[in-house]
């Protein structure tokens, strides 16, 4: 089941940008992913579209393209060479659609906003601002847009984004791989959906937006120092968006910790960093030493 939803989750993105929301029924039905698709529609992401799409191939022999079409006691019809006349369900000759306001709302409610703010389309069908959030007592806009890599459309969400709140407070969440530049110097946190969304039956769960918003100290701010090169420069983390400084025994923790560039670090090599014996190095001891640095460097790295 879980796997089944990852993959439905990812055509359900790659959907979301296409310029209509719109996929041909053969498209799904041959694409090897048809039970992923069925599963979207169970949940109502998407639907039948309206009208019949051109060139459906038969159902059941899948060699001719249909003929024709009627409706016949309440069902739909259509006739093959080879099979005469077949049954036909919507799915089968309709192209399949994204509800992208069902997804602006599924978005909404997940965050917890549908209750508390209505959401406003900002840009046609590409970009909507769902309300706001507070998080670490800095107050965050919320922004969901799609298509922002659309030369038509980049310059008027990139507008719409600089006036509607202060640079650096914006939070857009987009199905969107590679949002264009121009909208990523708006000054805002960029959050891909499905870095922070889970599909679900009753809509999207969202996790680990907070490792984003924690994360974008300084967005917005193009001439301000990185983290690491504070470090080196002035021997200063960035902990929580505040500047700690560091101790002659924790600079060379965290030195050791990004000379390995995110391989593990043998706890020998950090022994001799931190300048006590190898049989006493324990992340008890880090911790009683350095509680806040230990934190945000240790205790979340499962690879020891």
């Amino acid at each position: 089941m879980q796997a089944r939803n990852d993959i439905a989750f990812g055509l359900l993105c790659g959907l979301v940008e296409e310029s209509e929301g719109s996929l041909h029924p053969d498209a799904a039905r041959y694409s090897g992913q048809m039970d992923a698709y069925r599963h979207l529609l169970d949940l109502g992401a998407i639907g039948a579209g309206d009208g019949v799409g051109s060139s459906i191939l038969c159902p059941w022999c899948g060699m001719g393209d249909l003929e024709g079409i009627r409706f016949e006691q309440g069902g739909r019809q259509g006739y093959c060479t080879d099979c005469g006349w077949v049954d036909l369900a919507s799915d089968q000759v309709t192209r399949l659609r994204v509800d992208i306001t069902r997804i602006v709302r599924w978005l909404a409610s997940a965050l917890g906003l549908a209750g508390r703010y209505q959401h406003e389309e900002m840009v046609p069908t590409a970009l909507w601002r769902l309300g706001e959030i507070e998080h670490r007592r800095k107050r965050r806009t919320i922004f969901f847009g799609r298509r922002l890599s659309d030369p038509a459309l980049t310059p008027i969400i990139e507008a719409r984004l600089r006036t509607a709140c202060a640079p650096g407070c914006g939070v857009l969440i987009t199905t969107t791989p590679d949002v264009a530049q121009a909208i990523q110097a708006a000054g805002h946190l960029v959050v891909p959906l499905r870095a922070v969304a889970h599909l679900r039956k009753a809509g999207f769960v969202i996790e680990n937006l907070d490792a984003y918003l924690d994360g974008s100290a300084g967005i917005g701010e193009r001439d301000s120092e990185t983290s690491l090169r504070l470090m080196h420069s002035g021997r200063i983390a960035l902990i929580d968006g505040e500047r700690h400084a560091l101790s002659p025994q924790v600079y060379g923790f965290l030195s050791v910790l990004a000379q390995g560039g995110g391989d593990p670090v043998h706890k020998r090599t950090i022994a001799d960093a931190l300048e006590i014996d190898v049989d006493k190095c324990k992340g008890a001891d880090i911790c009683k030493r350095h509680k806040a640095v230990y934190r945000t460097f240790v205790a979340h790295d499962n690879d020891g």
